[in-house]
């Protein structure tokens, strides 16, 4: 269902990217606009709100929207072509050295991705808690199921439901997180030493994760747009590949959202080819529009796709509480989970089954969208002012990171160990191949609400990058 405000918003940005409203133009009031169009005043002010939220308007207090100025991009992204081959992760050092950087808190959090405190429904997930022991006083006192609470796979059941996505409650498993999910994933597919496509630039621990397990890697070209299909497609074909790591929906680092006629050929091709598809679909619930895209689950005839999320980057990262829905590799997944966990939290799995029900999540998933949406711009229109020519940026359709790619010579290690010194902590694009890849290149958290301390690091990092664009000019690099 399209609700009215979705109408009226595309409408406007029709016009908007048409030059018939033009940059800096003043819009109708809330009360003109609710009148013009026969709306509520409410559904008015959410289609403001939206549009803010999607970069075409800028509020100014008691002044009302205005169209806001697109800024000149830094340029189109361009991402090295290459043929997939095998290969072993063999930079876990450097891939763990900044992982552990980009989590100092005592510096601006400009490196791990992950969504800002102020963001989160802290009070209304105390009182799921609170409803929780008070209801179950006995509930800490024994291990749940091995797949999880039913009451917690019911709620997520019903609430994926209502998104389009129809998977029952039965099939689903609660995990440790994603990332335990995704090893359990792994685990139950492949054995050591097989090798797993992934798309390339990949997150850093993806990585980290395959290369504990042992397996071997074989990376996918990619562009912002989206990963290589047909390149992925003649990995598959040729048995090259035993296990696909895939994420559909606003991978990270690049934010592209793949197509439901893509997501159906992976579907296909996994049945075709008895090749596993392990879907990574953290950041599902992190689009900038109401409607949840599907991921590449909903496909899935054979049970060959293992959908795999957790609560980690919508709701509460120290939860860990994820889940699996393992299709075919179920029995193979139960035995793994309960060799290596035994058991989830049970007393947090029945909170956040609370928290679900109660449909604080569903409020709190409209909010945060319009707030992920509202920063990743602020931060991309920032930067795209502020960094030199040369640069270029991804325009993300979802999650909560920007890619932005250096001049030409430059390098993002360098940029990384210069911005510590600052206090600010970026991720280098070299932690996201296997391959050393990403040299030149950075990847931005815009988890934050944008303040000015979030724009001073910006423009550090500014500074940083045109004093390695004059070195690189004078000869000196």
């Amino acid at each position: 269902m399209t609700f009215k405000y979705r109408h009226l918003a595309d409408k406007l940005i029709s016009d908007i990217n048409a030059n018939r409203l033009q940059a800096g133009q003043r819009m109708p009031s809330i009360r003109a606009l609710s009148q013009q169009y026969k709306i509520s005043i409410t559904t008015a002010l959410k289609t403001y709100e939206q549009l803010e939220a999607e970069g075409y308007l800028i509020s100014r207090p008691q002044a009302g929207f205005f169209v806001r100025p697109r800024p000149k991009q830094l340029g189109e992204l361009s991402l090295p072509a290459f043929r997939p081959v095998v290969g072993s992760v063999d930079n876990e050092a450097l891939l763990y050295e900044i992982q552990s950087a980009a989590n100092d808190p005592h510096r601006i959090g400009l490196g791990t991705v992950m969504i800002a405190p102020e963001l989160l429904p802290l009070a209304a997930l105390q009182r799921s808690l609170q409803r929780t022991l008070r209801n179950r006083p006995l509930v800490a006192s024994t291990y749940c199921p091995p797949s999880g609470e039913p009451e917690l796979c019911a709620a997520l059941s019903h609430h994926f439901g209502e998104d389009g996505i129809h998977l029952p409650a039965h099939e689903l498993h609660i995990t440790n997180g994603c990332m335990s999910a995704l090893s359990l994933a792994i685990s139950a597919t492949t054995q050591p030493g097989d090798n797993i496509a992934i798309p390339s630039p990949c997150f850093s621990g993806q990585l980290q994760l395959l290369a504990s397990l042992g397996r071997n890697v074989v990376e996918i070209p990619s562009a912002a747009s989206g990963l290589d299909m047909d390149a992925l497609a003649q990995s598959m074909a040729s048995g090259q590949v035993q296990a696909c790591l895939v994420t559909a929906n606003f991978q990270n680092p690049l934010g592209y959202c793949l197509t439901s006629a893509q997501k159906q050929q992976l579907a296909t091709l996994a049945s075709r080819y008895q090749c596993p598809i392990v879907e990574d679909d953290v950041f599902g619930e992190c689009g900038y529009h109401p409607q949840r895209p599907l991921p590449i689950k909903s496909w899935d005839q054979t049970g060959d796709v293992l959908w795999c999320g957790s609560f980690s980057k919508t709701l509460a990262p120290g939860y860990r509480v994820g889940w699996c829905g393992p299709g075919r590799y179920a029995p193979a997944f139960s035995r793994l989970h309960l060799s290596q966990s035994l058991a989830v939290n049970s007393p947090l799995q029945l909170a956040l089954a609370d928290f679900v029900h109660s449909g604080e999540y569903r409020r709190h998933l409209k909010r945060l969208r319009i707030d992920l949406a509202r920063q990743v711009d602020a931060l991309r229109c920032y930067v795209e002012a502020q960094f030199p020519p040369g640069c270029t940026v991804t325009h993300p359709q979802g999650g909560l990171a920007l890619w932005v790619q250096l001049p030409e010579g430059c390098n993002g290690m360098q940029l990384y160990e210069d911005a510590k010194m600052h206090g600010i902590n970026v991720v280098p694009g070299a932690v996201f191949s296997a391959r050393e890849l990403y040299h030149n290149a950075v990847r931005l958290n815009a988890g934050n609400p944008w303040d000015e301390k979030i724009k001073d690091a910006v423009d550090v990092l500014a500074d940083l990058i045109k004093r390695q664009v004059h070195s690189i000019d004078e000869g000196e690099c």
